[in-house]
């Protein structure tokens, strides 16, 4: 799931800085990401494999460990 440099657990969110506040934003309160409590948090998608009769079939889901900000470009 680490494909993309930016994906994260939301404890290793917890980290890094937030793009917002980095830029001197003064409505953003907080210095550090929220993660999944944030707006601009995006879940990473994952390809899940499963049977239907005789066929394979890939289904794209949300990842439940693994996420990124939506504010920083990939």
């Amino acid at each position: 799931m680490t494909d993309s440099p930016h994906y994260m657990t939301p404890e290793e969110a917890r980290e890094v800085g937030c793009p917002l506040s980095m830029a001197g934003n003064p409505h953003i309160a907080h210095k550090s990401c929220l993660g999944p409590n944030c707006m601009a948090w995006r879940w990473a998608k994952e390809s899940v494999e499963y049977e239907n009769g005789p066929f394979l079939q890939d289904i794209w889901r949300n990842s439940t460990t693994y996420g990124y900000c939506g504010m920083v470009q990939s």
